[in-house]
């Protein structure tokens, strides 16, 4: 990156990404506990839920809360299970082992920021009101506490921006994309309620994008109907219910 080429604006969006790293380092620290030797790092409550699925996972016993059991789907997050079981697989101590995942979490807030900026300034053309928003979103406490304490929210935030960023770029250029398609559908796979931006950014580009309506008709509803059924199916032959047990406990 040549810094010569730099705009004021985004000199400041680097300062503010690099200022929301030190601070979530100082988060991420003041939310662990212990002292002496030892120093416990945690996340909330749902996050650890997933962390066991993931320990289990990766110690070979598969995808349950306890090893030896019949298999439920106590979590909503498949692939940000993926995700923590991969750090499993590291010999990392069981204290430490919540660090990596908040680290992860604020590297991808961290991004977040650039993306936000990027929307901001498509609609405004302000320099001012952009790098506005940018603070505005790296101040906000609700999406912090999650993304900084292990929830799938950090990635799903980031998802849903790049995706919208890159629609507005197709539409401003008038070319089909299937970007927004495949980085949503993934989204979907870490949870499944992401089928909602899905369905928004689609129905923007069958509304908007008239000369490449059949193009998104197909790969909009073709795209996600795979997704859906695959994970409907590994549901279904693994749990042997189409939905995570969660969905039927808060609904019955």
């Amino acid at each position: 990156m040549n810094l010569k080429s730099l705009t004021r604006s985004q000199i400041i969006l680097i300062g503010i990404a690099l200022a929301y790293l030190a601070y979530a380092a100082y988060y991420i620290a003041v939310s662990s506990y212990g002292g002496g030797t030892e120093r416990y790092f945690i996340l909330n409550d749902d996050a650890m839920i997933s962390m066991r699925y993931a320990h289990n996972l990766a110690r070979g016993h598969g995808l349950v809360w306890n090893p030896g059991e019949a298999p439920v789907e106590g979590f909503s997050n498949p692939l940000w299970v993926l995700y923590m079981a991969f750090w499993h697989v590291f010999p990392i101590p069981l204290a430490k082992m919540s660090l990596p995942i908040q680290i992860s979490g604020a590297v991808f807030l961290a991004l977040n920021l650039v993306f936000v900026y990027r929307i901001a300034r498509h609609f405004t053309g302000n320099p001012f009101v952009s790098l506005l928003a940018v603070g505005l979103t790296a101040l906000y406490e609700p999406l912090n506490n999650w993304g900084l304490l292990g929830m799938e929210v950090s990635i799903l935030v980031l998802l849903v921006n790049i995706a919208v960023w890159q629609t507005l770029k197709a539409l401003d250029s008038g070319r089909f994309t299937w970007l927004p398609y495949l980085i949503l559908v993934i989204g979907t796979l870490v949870r499944i309620d992401m089928a909602v931006p899905y369905l928004a950014v689609w129905f923007i580009f069958l509304a908007f994008d008239k000369s490449h309506r059949r193009q998104h008709l197909m790969y909009g509803a073709g795209v996600l109907a795979l997704a859906l059924g695959m994970q409907t199916g590994l549901r279904l032959w693994y749990y042997g219910q189409p939905l995570p047990n969660t969905y039927y406990l808060k609904v019955s």
